[in-house]
């Protein structure tokens, strides 16, 4: 396999050029999640829901609050992907016993079927999108990126406080 730096595009050369390193970590980002997408279809579910389903799944019963705050999700969009979970038949909303304007959210029998086939397919993709890394590569990408996670959510030179 050629990992070499791709070459000088239109938008610039990634290696020299900060605009293009920010298109080709965003283009591999497009190139892996469609490369999961294509392997979920058969299962019925989308990415956003393997997500959900797998985080479900390690968690247990959980509210849609710590459930958006652990995947990185607003509220529309945790609500949005509960009502497509919901009507798929994997996962239930219940008033939480401890708090009644809360939702416990819980998978389904399906539901857990479908999260372990999908984290199965997941392992897959991930198996080739990354097996080819050297031990040392892949923790050094692990590094980088969550060095970049940490760079975009600093706030910018001049502005106090973070990012809403």
């Amino acid at each position: 396999m050629d990992n070499q730096p791709p070459e000088p595009t239109p938008l610039g050369d990634p290696r020299t050029d900060d605009a293009a390193l920010g298109f080709l970590l965003a283009s591999a980002h497009q190139a892996a999640r469609g490369a999961l997408s294509d392997e979920l279809r058969p299962l019925g579910i989308e990415t956003r829901h393997s997500a959900v389903l797998s985080a479900l799944d390690r968690l247990g019963p959980t509210s849609q609050r710590r459930l958006g705050a652990l995947l990185g999700l607003d509220k529309s969009a945790v609500v949005r992907i509960m009502d497509e979970l919901e009507r798929l038949g994997l996962a239930v909303r219940n008033r939480s016993a401890r708090d009644r304007r809360a939702y416990a959210i819980e998978l389904t029998t399906e539901g857990r079927r479908r999260a372990r086939s999908a984290a199965e397919t997941a392992n897959a993709v991930g198996g080739r999108l990354f097996g080819w890394l050297s031990p040392g590569d892949r923790e050094r990408l692990v590094a980088l990126l969550t060095g970049i996670v940490e760079h975009a959510a600093a706030p910018a030179p001049g502005e106090e406080g973070g990012r809403s």
